[in-house]
């Protein structure tokens, strides 16, 4: 695993509850780090790796304008919806939005979309670091919730959010609620350099190591809810090898469909 350290920053009290929180170093020479540095750059929580310019940095940022593009466009079209089942019943029979866990939330993007096509999401986040980063993003998207231009929609998503406590999917699932579909995007080994194509995903894998390549997830998922969404690179064989029960595959991802016999007694 890579070093990583806080940014220390006389102007803002929040980088010491950060470094004490996640039992991190606090330095002042960031340029002169060589592992991965959290920091806040206008405000925003930021995962960077300094001595790797072309690494880039990462955030959580629900009001991006890309996020808000494809918000604008028509959600049943995009592709993880689609493969969830498309847009959620506006209630259930209990009154609710049918509930989707995301076990490997990551930088919570498709979480978002999934809760603006209507459903309730639990996210759940095994990295302490990325956790923060998520909360750090939620905390921002309330604050800007409170005013227009993204008041009316973040009113309606927000509510749908529900991020987990810190840990691992395997030991979290078996607790949640019961849901219609769990939601797999499990990191996967990157070929040399391809992966600073896609820069978030570089920074994530050397937080995550080996554990996030999703080992043991899938049965689990499957034994818990009544269907099963992995994400995959488009050419990636079946996550387990497992074969799935149909899939939709886009110019670079493919959405693998597994049905699931759940039995959460079993599972408890």
């Amino acid at each position: 695993m890579t070093t990583l350290a806080v940014q220390y920053d006389r102007e803002n009290a929040d980088c010491e509850k950060l470094a004490q929180k996640l039992d991190l170093p606090l330095i002042n020479a960031p340029a002169q780090h060589e592992g991965l540095l959290l920091s806040y750059r206008n405000n925003r929580l930021t995962l960077s790796q300094p001595m790797a310019r072309d690494a880039g940095a990462v955030c959580v940022d629900f009001c991006d304008t890309r996020l808000s593009f494809r918000l604008a466009q028509s959600l049943s079209r995009e592709a993880v919806v689609k493969a969830v089942g498309g847009l959620a019943p506006k209630q259930s029979e209990t009154g609710t939005a049918p509930h989707l866990i995301d076990a490997t939330a990551g930088l919570g993007q498709d979480a978002f979309i999934l809760a603006a096509a209507g459903w309730q999401v639990s996210l759940v986040e095994q990295s302490p670091v990325i956790h923060a980063l998520l909360e750090d993003g939620l905390q921002r998207a309330r604050v800007a919730a409170m005013a227009p231009p993204h008041q009316r929609l973040l009113e309606t998503i927000l509510p749908r959010l529900h991020l987990c406590e810190p840990g691992n999917s395997l030991t979290v699932l078996p607790t949640l609620p019961v849901a219609s579909v769990i939601y797999l995007d499990p990191m996967f080994p990157a070929r040399e350099k391809t992966a600073r194509v896609k820069k978030n995903r570089y920074l994530l894998q050397h937080l995550h190591g080996e554990e996030g390549v999703g080992e043991g997830l899938l049965p689990l998922a499957l034994s818990l809810a009544t269907k099963v969404v992995v994400k995959r690179p488009r050419l990636a064989q079946p996550l387990a090898s497992m074969a799935p029960a149909s899939s939709l595959t886009g110019k670079t991802s493919r959405f693998d469909i597994y049905v699931g016999s759940p039995d959460r007694s079993a599972a408890q």
